[in-house]
């Protein structure tokens, strides 16, 4: 089945892409001359490398302001964390409590598989820290 997707495929790919040569498109293209043609190659390489510089410098911009900011939402809004997991003590294999600051209030949550399951609500300014 497989086989007969490629071939078909390939069949409609050199359908698209090939011409029949037509009169006015038999003339063939001027030969380059000089050293001038050779130096605007080498110019239009230069701009290709340096465009290619400025997309790889804009993709780690990206990756570092959202790294920093722990998302594109938390740097608009100053990148003060509102949720923060303080602790996490495994159960079993896929099983986990999970002690999570959320604003000022702590919420215990119990971890399973797929799905996270609060168990109660702990006010975190009363509590000890270590």
């Amino acid at each position: 089945m497989r086989s007969i997707a490629l071939h078909c495929c390939s069949c409609v790919l050199s359908v698209l892409f090939v011409r029949p040569a037509s009169g006015s498109e038999s003339t063939p293209l001027p030969l380059p001359t000089g050293d001038q043609d050779a130096l605007s190659m080498g110019y239009g390489l230069w701009r290709v490398l340096i465009a290619l510089g400025v997309v790889i410098c804009l993709i780690f911009l990206i990756r570092w302001v959202v790294k920093r900011g722990n998302g594109p939402l938390s740097v608009l809004g100053g990148g003060e964390k509102s949720i923060e997991i303080l602790e996490r003590k495994p159960l079993g294999p896929r099983q986990a409590l999970l002690l999570v600051r959320v604003r000022e209030k702590g919420v215990l949550l119990h971890q399973a598989k797929n799905t996270l399951t609060p168990l109660c609500e702990i006010d975190l300014e009363e509590s000890p820290q270590t």
